[in-house]
């Protein structure tokens, strides 16, 4: 079974499709946050202000909150009342970044099919479901039709074979594919498989899904290892993959570490939606334990739930970051939409496990921004260089 034109089949009720046709697929799930929900509030009140009465909408607010504007709480509760009246799954109080709430409260099954308007949606690839991002403005007639509109992406398959090498993570391996082959990937769906991955952690495996989308993929899947082959096929050792770099000003831009060995940071950045889970805090705080941040370096740690967070406590991560100097924020985006909490200044320089590094992302323009792995972040904020 070719995993991908399988399950594209079956949420378009056809006996099997091809690439480049055009098709409609019944969403199992539509995801929002507070960060895109607001334009889609202002987009459907234009209209008849309808949600098809057999979907499931889930919206977390993690973009901003606790509310750092007027306007932010303003959203905030109509967001609420929204969800209210049309019974959407809203968590507000804290809970979590969208992707993370989404893997700790779904129950996945193969080839679910996710819409969602946030451009990483395709971290429930992890656990076998094909998620579509779009824009607010695309996720309204979804909304209101519970239908996808498609057109049958090209297959790249992934082979990721072998092991780690101790100073890398699935994050190095996330950015070497964004560096490397991005230009392959490249508006096509990605099935990822391989030894690497019938070994790895869930948290690894939503790493890799959650950042392929900055090389412009359709979506990233995790399929069986007993499935067929689809498309091109892409073999990679990753025990062959060193420490990797995104330089700005894009996140496909990856370049090994040690290429910019001794440059200085101000910022160090860990958390959110692509490196907030417990596998990478339990990473970071071996790296800072007995530690001390550099002196001229703030870093920001941001766990991806609540759940998470309470795991930290038990296993006293908090204490052992806290205790380094690191300042912890509550779960959710932490810095990355650039809202609030750790806001850089023109003279920055912040070395992150964000999933995007244009100018501007985390506040004034001038700012750099470069995309690491948890462990090469912690190691550089205690060095106070890369």
């Amino acid at each position: 079974m070719k995993y991908i034109m399988h399950y594209l089949a079956k949420a378009a009720s056809l006996p099997e499709v091809v690439i480049g046709q055009e098709i409609s697929l019944k969403a199992d799930l539509l995801l929002g946050h507070d960060g895109t929900l607001p334009k889609i509030l202002s987009i459907w009140k234009q209209g008849e202000y309808k949600m098809a009465t057999d979907n499931k909408f889930l919206i977390t607010v993690d973009h901003a909150f606790p509310a750092p504007t007027v306007q932010d709480r303003v959203n905030q509760q109509e967001m609420a009342e929204v969800c209210k009246d049309k019974k959407c799954q809203l968590y507000n109080h804290g809970e979590g970044v969208l992707h993370q709430v989404v893997a700790e409260n779904i129950d996945f099954q193969p080839g679910m099919i996710i819409v969602g308007a946030d451009g990483h949606v395709s971290t429930s690839g992890a656990f076998g479901a094909i998620a579509f991002s779009v824009s607010p403005e695309g996720l309204v007639p979804v909304l209101e039709t519970n239908n996808y509109n498609l057109k049958v992406p090209d297959v790249v398959t992934i082979y990721l074979d072998g092991e780690l090498r101790t100073e890398t993570m699935a994050r190095d391996v996330a950015l070497y594919i964004l560096g490397t082959y991005g230009h392959d990937v490249q508006g096509k769906a990605v099935a990822l498989r391989g030894s690497f991955l019938d070994n790895a952690s869930i948290d690894s495996k939503m790493t890799l899904c959650n950042l392929l989308p900055e090389a412009g993929v359709v979506t990233a899947v995790i399929v069986p290892k007993d499935s067929e082959e689809e498309g091109t096929v892409i073999s990679i050792n990753v025990g062959s993959i060193e420490p990797m770099l995104a330089v700005p000003p894009e996140s496909n831009s990856v370049i090994p570490l040690k290429n910019m060995a001794g440059k200085k940071i101000t910022v160090a950045i860990i958390g959110g939606c692509s490196a907030g889970r417990l596998e990478d805090m339990i990473v970071v705080a071996d790296v800072l334990k007995g530690q001390s941040v550099h002196p001229e370096v703030t870093l920001i740690v941001t766990p991806a739930s609540i759940k998470i967070f309470n795991e930290m406590d038990q296993r006293g991560l908090t204490s052992t970051l806290r205790s380094s100097g690191a300042v912890i924020m509550p779960p959710g985006c932490g810095p990355c939409p650039g809202k609030h909490f750790g806001i850089l200044a023109p003279n920055d320089v912040a070395i992150t496990t964000t999933i995007r590094n244009s100018p501007g992302r985390i506040g004034a323009k001038e700012a750099e921004i470069y995309l690491a792995s948890p462990l090469s972040v912690a190691l550089a904020a205690i060095k106070g260089v890369m």
